[in-house]
């Protein structure tokens, strides 16, 4: 296991994200209050290997793919668990700060779900 957190908020705005746009914007404890709406937050992790692409990413109990990874995704994930995700399965991200990717629809998530990167 790479990283693995526990959902502890959902931004009033978060899911509609997650349907309209298909993405979902997770942020640590720490999430500046400008953005509480917009993110999923979750518990502090430590990053303990390096995720790639073809890396398997857990939320809830949906299992998706990495297919790409923005050039500043691992870097805010590791300092601040941020980044977006986007269930696009593309083989390039539109933003810095994203992850594609692949796998059966969206998640549904509650507090209390897990992320998991393995």
């Amino acid at each position: 296991m790479k990283y693995d957190v526990t959902i502890t908020g959902i931004g009033d705005f978060s899911l509609q994200l997650l349907q309209l746009r298909e993405s979902m914007i997770i942020f640590d404890k720490d999430v500046p209050y400008e953005y509480l709406d917009m993110v999923i937050s979750h518990t502090k992790s430590t990053l303990k290997d390096t995720i790639k692409i073809r890396d398997t990413v857990i939320i809830a109990d949906k299992e998706y793919t990495i297919t790409a990874i923005g050039e500043n995704a691992l870097s805010t994930l590791k300092e601040h668990g941020h980044c977006t995700f986007v269930f696009n399965g593309a083989d390039v991200v539109e933003q810095p700060g994203q992850i594609a990717l692949s796998g059966r629809g969206i998640p549904r998530v509650m507090v209390g779900d897990k992320i998991t990167f393995e």
